[in-house]
């Protein structure tokens, strides 16, 4: 299958690139610049996704069979919102659309554990673990432009039937090399208490887009995707009670250290599970 990645040079995107080509695939990177130091598979092309003309011209050059849209401005924080909010929509309303109207099967585009709201502060879940179904606004630009992601590719759904398109609500992505960070914050868990402790490897969201690109899945679907345990080494059930106010509406059959994000329905309809665990690599 020939498959275009945006943002391939990405924290995440590297992995699907490298996930992709490893399962035979032939990749094309999309991207701003190449990245030597990569050294990546596949092929490269220089595109600004936020110009739609190039982003026609270049689907229209390689016609892929499938999408997987990564590329975004990462930082939910620490600039003008308004660039975020108008990078991410631009971005994906251009590559989903041209994806659809030059006939790409599948499109898995990147949407975000923000998506559901509930990284807004003092926003807790009503049940932990929970799902797809757990929905809240947000005022955080980029919780917001990466929701809107998932309005179009619902939209796009109507105009383009034959597609199928899967967004895939990230969890906090961490690099292989980067699990050293965690000590620290097992010294202050109030550091990574936002997302109720939860991340996922990079390396799975490469077998996640794997998974949902070789799918066979119709219309729309939106998974949550994140690694099967906390990154905390003490348990979720006592830290939610410490940091969010005796909170305690855990499910019956819940467990420690099980993560809060319930990816259920992505195992159900791409076989996909978390695959790796910090608990592997640190003491």
């Amino acid at each position: 299958m020939r498959v275009v990645v945006t943002g391939g040079n990405g924290k995440a995107g590297q992995w699907v690139v490298r996930e992709l080509a490893a399962a035979g695939h032939e990749v094309i990177n999309f991207d701003l610049g190449r990245r030597p130091d990569l050294d990546l598979p596949g092929e490269f092309c220089r595109v600004e996704l936020t110009d739609a003309g190039r982003v026609y011209d270049a689907l229209a050059q390689f016609r892929p069979d499938a999408v997987a849209h990564l590329a975004a401005n990462p930082a939910p924080s620490g600039q003008a919102r308004i660039d975020v909010f108008d990078n991410n929509v631009i971005s994906a309303h251009n590559v989903l659309q041209a994806a659809g109207d030059l006939g790409v099967r599948r499109v898995v585009y990147a949407s975000s554990e923000m998506a559901t709201g509930l990284l807004t502060e003092g926003v807790v879940p009503e049940q932990i673990p929970f799902d797809e179904s757990e929905r809240r606004p947000s005022p955080n630009a980029y919780a917001l432009s990466k929701y809107i992601s998932e309005v179009i590719a619902e939209s796009l759904v109507l105009a383009h039937p034959e597609s199928a398109w899967v967004g895939l609500r990230i969890n906090n992505v961490i690099p292989p090399d980067s699990y050293e960070s965690f000590r620290d914050e097992w010294a202050d868990p109030r550091r990574n208490m936002a997302n109720f402790w939860s991340y996922i490897d990079a390396r799975d969201v490469g077998t996640a887009y794997r998974a949902a690109i070789e799918g066979d899945s119709t219309g729309h679907e939106v998974c949550l995707i994140a690694a099967a345990d906390t990154r905390a080494r003490r348990g979720l059930r006592e830290l939610m009670a410490e940091y969010y106010d005796g909170y305690d509406a855990f499910a019956t059959d819940y467990t420690d250290p099980q993560s809060a994000f319930d990816c259920t329905k992505m195992r159900t309809l791409f076989g996909w599970t978390p695959t790796y665990s910090w608990r592997d690599q640190l003491d």
